[in-house]
């Protein structure tokens, strides 16, 4: 089944070109001429997320892997085009994930002052989600990596999405790597992924299920998770689209899976921001973007109340920070100015013993 949509961006045609496709642009072939793009910046939320969010044609199972993975994913992409001495990581798998407008405007950022119009563009329309992405990647990272460093021989990807990190960290090598994730993300994934590497790593295990309605703990063990083994688990940019039931019920399975001294990595936002009680910048507009999209926000925790929140599940709180209070401490020696959001936070908790 095929469904049809509307690119913005396209239709307005607001680039001119004196080539005759967009592959002669994207190759470095034809101008494009800059009074022509200015008018973008004038565009609504609408328009300007439209263009990223939307294919001109799609499948039912691409729109599943389209939307927040592919976002992520072409965050990634972009920090990796970063020059080295500013990057913050590397991801040379992020391009092959992406596909048609998010694949398009990666290419179109590697050219000179286009390039830039495509980061104010990306950050005038979702404001602070993309050096919250970046850095919060980042940290995570670095957590998975110490957590492996430190004794845990699985690492659990929760609603994986496009994330690469069992093909581009070097630490995950040696561990059993679960993948867990919508069947249809994942066989866009694994397609994109073999194309690029001409193979899938042996060590990746991928877990097809649906966060809603599946059972998380029996397709683990079915795919040969050891309860018994220590092990690290990034659920990162899944808690926002679920139902707290979902979230709830997910937690007590990972009381049951996690040996002790596991690590649980997480973000979420901080519920103030979903329910207006406390005053975020621009927390309306990326609320209200999320909905365009189709994937609006529908829980958050409060950060005061954390640590009571995972006692009953055996988890106990070691960090907690906002993806603002990591940029602080990541982008300043990089020379770099990105603000995070004040209001997405990633934090950690160790599984303790019954």
């Amino acid at each position: 089944m095929t469904v049809m949509r509307q690119n913005h961006l396209f239709m307005a045609n607001p680039f001119t070109c004196n080539s005759q496709s967009w592959e002669d642009i994207l190759r470095g072939e034809g101008t494009i001429h800059l009074r022509c793009i200015v008018p973008l910046l004038d565009y609504s939320d609408r328009h300007i997320i439209g263009t990223l969010f939307q294919e001109k044609r799609i499948s039912m199972q691409d729109r599943k892997a389209s939307q927040t993975a592919q976002y992520i994913t072409f965050c990634r992409a972009l920090e990796t085009q970063e020059q080295p001495v500013r990057r913050l990581f590397d991801d040379p798998y992020a391009f092959s994930l992406l596909s048609g407008s998010y694949r398009m405007f990666a290419r179109l950022a590697r050219l000179p002052v286009i390039g830039k119009l495509v980061y104010t563009i990306l950050d005038l329309g979702w404001p602070y989600s993309r050096s919250s992405a970046v850095v919060r990647t980042r940290a995570i990272d670095d957590l998975v990596r110490d957590a492996i460093r430190n004794g845990a021989r699985q690492l659990v990807l929760l609603g994986a999405g496009l994330d690469s990190r069992g093909c581009r960290l070097d630490e995950t090598e040696d561990v059993a790597v679960f993948e867990v994730d919508h069947p249809a993300t994942q066989h866009i994934k694994k397609e994109r992924l073999h194309a690029c590497m001409g193979r899938l790593p042996a060590n990746i295990r991928y877990v097809a299920m649906d966060f809603e309605r599946d059972a998380l703990e029996a397709k683990l063990i079915e795919s040969g998770y050891h309860p018994n083994v220590q092990a690290v688990v990034v659920w990162e940019g899944v808690i926002d689209y679920l139902t707290e039931s979902a979230v709830q019920s997910t937690l007590a399975v990972l009381a049951r899976l996690l040996a002790p001294s596991s690590l649980l990595i997480f973000t979420y936002t901080d519920k103030g921001a979903l329910d207006g009680s406390k005053a975020f910048r621009g927390a309306h507009r990326w609320r209200s973007l999320s909905r365009v999209g189709g994937e609006p926000f529908l829980f958050g925790l409060n950060p005061d109340t954390l640590a009571e929140v995972l006692k009953p599940y055996r988890l106990q709180l070691e960090s907690d920070a906002s993806t603002e209070e990591i940029a602080q401490r990541y982008c300043a020696t990089l020379g770099r100015t990105e603000s995070g959001n004040r209001a997405y936070r990633v934090a950690t908790a160790r599984c303790m013993e019954p």
